[in-house]
């Protein structure tokens, strides 16, 4: 059997759990980046809800183990602006280009 995988827009595995908590969003870094594992299943990640500059939203750094009870991966052009822009701020490494963001 051929496994292909989803290219996602980005190295980052970004989840949406699709508003059934506050910080909807959980992003965390792709499995090759060790650095970023902490124990044996906690990863260094970033939640946040879609505005997590504003003073009543919510963009933390947290400890996070991946999977489907994170909520549906979703494509990196499918974030809000504001969580990119988190994303990039926290993990610029694994993200997009801004050039390539503008043709998008």
């Amino acid at each position: 059997m051929i496994r292909t995988r989803k290219n996602y827009g980005c190295a980052l595995r970004v989840y949406d759990n699709g508003g059934k908590t506050f910080d909807r969003y959980t992003i965390i870094p792709p499995r090759w980046a060790t650095e970023y594992r902490e124990r044996s299943l906690l990863w260094t990640a970033i939640g946040s809800s879609e505005h997590p500059f504003h003073p009543q939203g919510f963009g933390q750094h947290v400890m996070a183990a991946p999977g489907p009870h994170l909520g549906k991966r979703i494509h990196w052009w499918d974030l809000p602006a504001d969580v990119q822009r988190f994303a990039r701020d926290t993990f610029p490494e694994f993200c997009p280009p801004l050039e390539q963001e503008n043709t998008q």
